[in-house]
């Protein structure tokens, strides 16, 4: 876990402290990340990546396993590059 400082006024982030926790590849994706619930247990990271894909570019697609079985817990994360307020809406429209 990596934390860096980011100088000048807040960014609009809760913490203010001055510090980003940065433990992504992709930097802060506070904005970006996203949590899908309801997934089916044979669920896999590559096929959750190409589902989202239609909606923008995908940084990061995960689905949450159990260390022990391997299998998913059912939820993970999806970041979208860009991602905007109007692209969430149709993705979860897409999903109902």
């Amino acid at each position: 876990m990596a934390y860096q400082a980011i100088p000048g006024p807040s960014s609009g982030s809760s913490s203010s402290s001055g510090f980003q926790y940065m433990n992504s590849p992709f930097g802060d994706t506070t904005y970006t990340k996203v949590f899908v619930g309801g997934l089916a247990w044979e669920t896999q990271s590559e096929t959750m990546r190409r589902y989202f894909e239609q909606f923008g570019d995908i940084l990061e697609a995960v689905v949450i396993t159990d260390k022990n079985t391997g299998r998913s817990k059912g939820y993970g994360f999806v970041s979208i590059y860009l991602l905007t307020y109007s692209v969430l809406i149709k993705a979860i429209l897409c999903l109902i």
